[in-house]
Formats: structure tokens, C-alpha cells, sequence
């Protein structure tokens, strides 16, 4: 009877433990690995990665494909395990009130008079805004000041997509205060880009952004960015973009603009102005690439004279100089490059999927895919320094969160890597 007292109390205890390690996490996703199953989201000041199986409970949505930044998710689970339950956190809009891109767009080029409104916190929308809005956030003292007297008048409201609540608490705000036609744009600036559709930036946030971490497109023609151009800027005219394209087409490769492998890299495109062809179909050609951080300087060269912005005279450059801003634990190319070659006291991780590494791996590097990670992270050596990669960068992050968080020393590329059957890589 003694022992049966005792193990009573064990199994309670035990299944304390258990309960304990199960949590809760909620916050916007960073980064989708559809191939690996997880996503990244981001919680107070860490990040977090989850996983999805065939065993997780999906709410608001029905496969990982439907999930992208910046998608507010709260996700059931216990660390080094699936998720139990992920749920995808939808803002809805009062009846009537919301519209989607080809209202928008109607609204926008038709004869009514109306007033959009950037509901997202403020110092985003010097980067990158919706055509003709204006910034107004909800929890800012002064958001109904920045409305239009006219309670009549047509107001819509965006901010970061389903997930952002701001659109909501604007609309709420507002109708509040009286004002009658309200609208809200429930997908977006993400929805809005996906669409293609051009996306403006503000000269003073591209003036204190003039760094090799921004790439600055002058898509005039040569003769003009030669007279005056944008400190810095690249001249690229459209002629020489579009025969680019046409090369592409005929080569049946990859697009790239020389020089930026980064898919996300923040790339400004200029012309007279913001209206110019030249930046319109060159911002077109660009996100058919693929290069979803594409934005057109809103006012174009012809503005930023007139602001007394700096600009230098002769031809401008022809090359594009581009350095990727380093990620918290990540690594310079040229040091991965380095270490790849002395290996002292290195160890490298490639965590794409086995089907990804049987066409090529570097020479002697350890292969465990994302999904495999955490169950062999007791297998890996704490005395030598880790460096992870994948295809892009984006599940090497998410490995680097994992094992950072359990002690190791760990750095991941965060690069598009290419690597043939004799091991040797591309990045």
C-alpha cells in the first residue's frame, strides 16, 4: 500500500510537468517555409518557430499556403513538437463596409471625391503606401483631426492585411465621430502588392535611406540621369530593362537584376515622376520578377529637385553595389565563403529536404532537414560553431532560432545558395 501512495503522487506530479510545457504563442508570422512545414512568428522580442503536421488543428484557414507575413497566428503546443492547434486571427468589418482591390481601384479612378487613409503605425508609411493615401493611425492622439470635416465625405481605410486591426479600430473611430460613408480595404498593403499594383515611396524616408542596403533605380533615359540624377541612384534605363526581360523569356532563366539575388530587397525606382511611364512599367517588370519589395518614388526626380533633395550631376552609376542588412545571427556571404574553406572548428548544416540535398550538398556538411532539427539537436557538437543554410535563408533562420535558444554557438546564410553534385555552391 506504501508503494501504491507513492506512485500516486508521482503520476500527478509527472502530468503537472507535462501541462506546464504546453503553451500558448501568438504573434505576426516572419517567415513561411511551406516545404518544411513551419513558420516563424514573431512574440514580444523573440521569434518563434512552429510547426505544422498533419496532426495540427487548423482554425481560419486550411493549409500552410494560405499563411504569410504578416499574419497574426496564435498556435497551441509544446516546444521541440508540432502544434496542436494553429488558428489564423481575421479582423472583421461591419456589414457593408468592406471592400476588396477592384473596388478600391473603381473607387480610386472614378469622378467621387474621396480620402484614403494608411491606419498602420506611422513611421511605416514613409517606406511604402498605397497611391494617394495619407497616414492617419487610430491610436495616435490626433487620428480624427487628420479627417476631413465633411462627415459625409467618402473615407477608406487599409493597414496590414485581415490580420492587422487597425483598419477596424479606424472604421470604429471614425463612426464614432459621426462620419457616415466609411469603407476599409480589409486586405490591405500585402493584398495591394500582391495585386502588383504600385506601391509608393516617400522622398524623406528614401533621403535618409541613401545606403547600399537600398537600391535606387533611375529608369530614365541615359541622356537625362546624366544632367542631374539622385545621389547614388543607378541608372537603369527601361529600354535596357525590358530587353532584359526579353532575354529571360528567350533563355528561359531565372530573372535577376545584377548584383541582387535578395528577392526582398527595398528597390526604388524613379522617373520624372511618379506618373511616368518609365517608373510604372519598369515597377511592373521588376515584380514580374519576383522582387516583392519594389516601390516608386513618389513625385519622382521632378519633386525631389524642387524639395532641394541631394542630387549629383554626369553619368550615374551603372552597377548596382547591394549589401543585404545582416539579420540578427546571420553571416556575411564572404565570411560563409571563408569558413566553407578552412572549416576550423566549423561545422555546416544544410536543413533543406532530403529530395533538395540528393541534387547537391557542400563537401562533408551535416545533413538534417528543418523538420528533423529539434529531435537531433543532441547529436550536434557544442564545442564547434554551427553555420546553417537552406535554399534562401528562410528555414536556416528559423534553425537558428531553434538551436540559439538551446544554447549553441550557431550563425545562419541568409542567401540564395545553388549547389551542384560535386558540392560546389553559388550564392
Amino acid at each position: 500500500m506504501k508503494k501504491l501512495h507513492l506512485v500516486v503522487p508521482l503520476i500527478a506530479c509527472l502530468a503537472v510537468v507535462q501541462a506546464t510545457r504546453a503553451e500558448t504563442v501568438k504573434g505576426r508570422i516572419q517567415a513561411v517555409s511551406k516545404q518544411a512545414g513551419t513558420v516563424q512568428i514573431g512574440v514580444k522580442d523573440s521569434k518563434v518557430v512552429v510547426r505544422i503536421d498533419g496532426g495540427t488543428k487548423l482554425e481560419g484557414f486550411s493549409s500552410i499556403d494560405e499563411l504569410n507575413p504578416p499574419d497574426l497566428i496564435e498556435a497551441e503546443r509544446e516546444p521541440g513538437q508540432p502544434a496542436t492547434r494553429v488558428k489564423k486571427i481575421v479582423f472583421g468589418l461591419p456589414p457593408g463596409v468592406e471592400i476588396d482591390t477592384q473596388a478600391l481601384l473603381k473607387i480610386m479612378t472614378g469622378a467621387t471625391p474621396y480620402y484614403l487613409f494608411d491606419a498602420r503605425p506611422v513611421k511605416r508609411f514613409g517606406e511604402a503606401h498605397i497611391p494617394s493615401a495619407r497616414p492617419a493611425h487610430p491610436q495616435d492622439d490626433n487620428f480624427l483631426s487628420l479627417l476631413p470635416a465633411d462627415k459625409n465625405a467618402l473615407l477608406v481605410f487599409y493597414c496590414g492585411g485581415p490580420t492587422c486591426p487597425f483598419t477596424g479600430k479606424a472604421v470604429d473611430i471614425a463612426a464614432k465621430a459621426g462620419y457616415t460613408n466609411l469603407k476599409g480595404y480589409q486586405a490591405g498593403l500585402p493584398g495591394w502588392i500582391q495585386s502588383k499594383l504600385p506601391v509608393h515611396t516617400d522622398a524623406d524616408w528614401l533621403e535618409k535611406n541613401l545606403n547600399k542596403q537600398t537600391v535606387v533605380l533611375d529608369v530614365r533615359d541615359l541622356a537625362a540621369s546624366s544632367r542631374a540624377h539622385i545621389r547614388g541612384a543607378v541608372a537603369l534605363p527601361l529600354a535596357d530593362l525590358q530587353a532584359m526581360t526579353q532575354r529571360f523569356i528567350k533563355e528561359q532563366t531565372i530573372p535577376e537584376l545584377p548584383g541582387v539575388s535578395d528577392l526582398r530587397a527595398p528597390i526604388v525606382v524613379y522617373a520624372d515622376s511618379h506618373t511616368s511611364k518609365e517608373a510604372l512599367l519598369a515597377y511592373k517588370d521588376l515584380r514580374d520578377w519576383g522582387y516583392s519589395g519594389v516601390t516608386v518614388l513618389y513625385g519622382g526626380f521632378n519633386n525631389w529637385q524642387q524639395a532641394g533633395l541631394e542630387t549629383a550631376e554626369g553619368p550615374a552609376a551603372t552597377t548596382i553595389v547591394y549589401e543585404k542588412k545582416l539579420a540578427p545571427g546571420a553571416i556575411a556571404p564572404e565570411e560563409f565563403i571563408a569558413l566553407e574553406k578552412s572549416r576550423e572548428g566549423i561545422l555546416f548544416i544544410d536543413v533543406r529536404t532530403d529530395k533538395e540535398t540528393a541534387t547537391g550538398a557542400i563537401k562533408d556538411a551535416r545533413l538534417i532537414p528543418l523538420d528533423k532539427l529539434e529531435g537531433l539537436a543532441g547529436e550536434l557538437p557544442k564545442d564547434k560553431e554551427l553555420i546553417l543554410y537552406c535554399a534562401n535563408g528562410i528555414r536556416a533562420e528559423m534553425a537558428y532560432e531553434t538551436l540559439n535558444k538551446q544554447g549553441f554557438k550557431v550563425r545562419f546564410l541568409n542567401e540564395t545558395i545553388t549547389i551542384d553534385k560535386q558540392g560546389n555552391y553559388k550564392l
